[in-house]
């Protein structure tokens, strides 16, 4: 059934808004990583989308629920790049290995919420820095999970302490924007590989 015209005319204002928030979320964030979280004014901020800082309260609250809007979306492209394409895999050992290449392609293609994600989220407190601990830790469980996995399946050593290894993997991944040159002598690819044989050489048998 074709929708009414007051109802098209609802659906196209409330795509507009969407799109305003996510210029303001995508600009926001850009400023955030330049000039840093304390740095940057609401006013910055309205001045760099083109809107009053009056207008640019209508899709936000404060700044500090718009570094959280910003970082809860980080990790909602977190579970859509990574997570998600993993659902297919059952296999630990492959899994552990397209683990490893989906973070390191979202860690250099989504450079800004990796670096609001890690850093500028240690301004957020009360519920919204609560929010944001519990899905990182969701993603660190489900890391060590599966490296407890490939311990009581025999693959990998069981010396070795998961959690300690989940830490040491996650840094390194986070940490690839920080040193990582796209002109330099290593494709996305080639980095994923080599960042694969360093940890599971170690961590496998």
């Amino acid at each position: 059934m074709p929708k009414s015209a007051p109802e098209t005319k609802k659906v196209g204002r409330s795509s507009r808004l969407n799109e305003r928030r996510g210029q303001i979320l995508e600009k926001a964030a850009q400023l955030f990583c330049v000039k840093g979280y304390d740095s940057t004014s609401m006013s910055d901020i309205a001045e760099e989308v083109g809107i009053t800082k009056a207008g640019l309260y209508y899709f936000v609250e404060s700044k500090e629920h718009l570094l959280y809007l910003i970082t809860d979306y980080g990790l909602d492209l977190l579970n859509e790049t990574v997570l998600k394409p993993l659902e297919a895999i059952e296999e630990p050992t492959a899994l552990l290995k397209e683990l490893i290449k989906l973070h390191t392609h979202m860690v250099l293609n989504r450079p800004r919420e990796v670096t609001i994600i890690l850093h500028e989220r240690t301004a957020l407190t009360g519920v919204y820095r609560e929010k944001i601990l519990q899905r990182k830790k969701e993603y660190i469980d489900y890391v060590r999970d599966l490296l407890v996995r490939l311990q009581k399946n025999g693959a990998a050593r069981s010396e070795l302490d998961p959690t300690a290894a989940t830490f040491f993997l996650l840094g390194s991944l986070n940490w690839i924007y920080q040193w990582y040159k796209v002109d330099g002598p290593l494709t996305e690819e080639q980095l994923a590989h080599e960042l694969t044989e360093h940890f599971t050489k170690g961590y496998l048998k």
